[in-house]
């Protein structure tokens, strides 16, 4: 069912509104990389402190600690392409106004203030965006959805980055401003032609913390997404000490202040090479090692880099740095939108931002004091060590997060196999048949019980594990027809789910039986999101055609109370 990462990546690019999505996230990528080079040099020629670098990058970093948490409440409460379109209208405004005070030669606190404006603008937009993917692509391509977003910020952020140079080279800081004003203006007119609509499930009017704290309770009760947002956390602390010491370290190689930029597009290689390998990762139920392994790779390179002057071996051991990086982003995010409820999953996401934007403001201000503390090297080494060490620390967390997968995994293996064997879907993912079997409960049937009455409701799919079950057409006439039997393993009950009409036939237990009762929205949800197989559809045809004749009644007869040991309606 798994092919490659590149088949996979055209697979989930198919989607119409998912290309509106990745496009409108490229152009705004490029525009706003190209501006923080740009500002970010500004500010440190005009101060010559990396502390000047640190405290702009962390008062957008701590207003977006403050705002997200809301921001993600009201991206589930207002529908999620309007809150993007207003949150990129908003944003290009106050960029404009950056611009402005950039080309008069404004007070350093006036751009500082209007940083935190553009933190609380641009907050809403990713929390709504990463609910809305979920929606648009399968839940078994959500890995490489995640992946293509990664591949393209790694190469926006060497394009960014190198066109943000060049407009340095040429003087053109207002440019620079400009066109991350304009990139917002595009990214709002691609959103506004997306299709899909999604609203999450948190009341306009309800009160706003508590709606947050519900998020906060859905990441912290799905324990192996809620300790992968701490990793995440944790890498995303290595990014934020990455950017108070790549000016210093790029001075220290030789290339300038403003050789801040190549610094950066080596860890954006890094993270292209990474986004197919963490594509394959992501469906691995051992990621402690997986974790460990890429927090390490992201920190060494950094001591590394002391052994060197070399420019061009600088930026390959920043490579090495970002596939560390992407893996656990990519692992990280993929939990989140395959895991948590689509209701509260903009809340959790601003959960997440705040948790990142938090370890990234402390480890920028962190670094900022070691460096004028005690230097460059010493800085360096630091980060080598402190970072893998707690991750080592937190290696028993990941461990039994791997040890409850594992068992799991176990638990739900036989009813995944069953699935598996009835051969229902052609590209569904192990993931997706877990979902299933977790949402399958079991039942014992004695011989002669009702488990589907024709004319009833449609809201079961009946898995048949054990044992066999009859199967009776009655016409308007109430003449009783039988058709073939059904012996395990088989299903029953998928044409009125399928098409939407009431009970076709009665389902009988001709002997004492074993079926997995599997919800009939649940159901319906993994066909959205799974091809349905050549058997199914030609198995649902064949009974489709045979209850033909005989569908009018059953549509028109209204659902009977359940007799005595009678599964109808359950």
């Amino acid at each position: 069912m798994a092919g490659s990462s590149t088949d996979r990546f055209r697979s989930v690019l198919k989607h119409r509104d998912f290309r509106l999505l990745v496009v409108s996230f490229l152009i705004d990528q490029i525009g706003s990389w190209s501006y923080s080079v740009v500002i970010l040099v500004v500010i440190f020629q005009r101060t010559g402190s990396t502390f000047a670098i640190a405290a702009l990058a962390a008062t957008r970093w701590i207003t977006g600690l403050l705002v997200s948490g809301y921001a993600g409440v009201i991206a589930d409460r207002v529908e999620r392409t309007r809150v993007m379109i207003v949150s990129a209208l908003a944003s290009a405004v106050v960029m404009i106004g950056i611009a402005v005070v950039v080309g008069l030669d404004g007070p350093i606190w006036l751009l500082i203030g209007l940083s935190i404006a553009t933190a609380v603008t641009t907050a809403p937009y990713r929390p709504a965006s990463g609910a809305l993917t979920p929606e648009i692509v399968r839940e078994s391509e959500l890995a490489a959805a995640n992946g293509v977003y990664t591949t393209l910020e790694s190469i926006t952020i060497v394009l960014g980055p190198a066109f943000g140079g060049l407009l340095l080279l040429l003087g053109a800081h207002v440019l620079g401003v400009a066109i991350n004003a304009a990139s917002f203006l595009v990214a709002a007119v691609l959103v506004s032609r997306l299709k899909v609509r999604s609203t999450g499930s948190a009341e306009p009017g309800g009160r706003m913390l508590a709606q947050w704290i519900d998020g906060v309770r859905a990441l912290r009760a799905a324990h192996v997404a809620f300790v992968l947002v701490i990793f995440c956390a944790l890498d995303s602390a290595v990014y934020g000490a990455a950017t108070v010491i790549y000016a210093p370290l790029s001075i220290h190689l030789g290339t300038g202040a403003g050789g801040y930029s190549y610094l950066l597009a080596g860890a954006a290689l890094g993270g292209v090479i990474a986004a197919g390998i963490a594509n394959k990762l992501s469906e691995s139920t051992r990621l402690a090692p997986i974790i460990v392994a890429s927090i390490t790779l992201q920190a060494i390179p950094f001591p590394l880099t002391i052994l060197t002057h070399d420019p061009a071996v600088a930026f390959a051991l920043q490579a090495v740095s970002g596939i560390g990086m992407i893996i656990v982003d990519v692992l990280a995010i993929t939990a989140l939108q395959r895991d948590l409820d689509r209701g509260v999953l903009s809340r959790v996401l601003g959960v997440f931002d705040a948790a990142v934007l938090a370890a990234t403001a402390a480890a920028s201000f962190l670094t900022a004091a070691v460096f004028a503390a005690a230097g460059l090297d010493a800085t360096l080494i630091a980060i080598g060590v402190f970072f893998p060490v707690a991750a080592l620390i937190g290696l028993p967390m990941l461990l039994r997060s791997d040890r409850e997968t594992a068992a799991r995994v176990r638990e739900l293996a036989p009813i995944v196999d069953l699935l598996a064997e009835l051969d229902l879907f052609t590209s569904a993912s192990r993931t997706t048949l877990e979902g299933l079997a977790a949402d399958a409960q079991r039942e014992v049937v004695e011989a002669g019980a009702v488990i589907i009455r024709q004319g009833d409701p449609a809201e079961t799919l009946y898995i048949l594990a054990e044992g066999t079950l009859a199967v009776h057409v009655t016409d308007e006439r109430g003449v009783s027809r039988e058709l073939p039997p059904v012996t395990a393993p088989g299903y029953v009950g998928e044409l009125g789910l399928i098409h939407q009409v009431p009970r076709t036939a009665t389902v009988t237990a001709v002997s004492d039986a074993v079926i997995q009762r599997i919800d009939g929205a649940r159901f319906i949800a993994a066909m959205e999101t799974a091809t349905a197989s050549r058997a199914f559809t030609d198995l649902s045809g064949v009974r489709w055609s045979r209850t033909a004749p005989l569908r009018s009644a059953a549509e028109r007869s209204e659902p009977s109370p359940p007799a005595d040991r009678d599964l109808a309606g359950r």
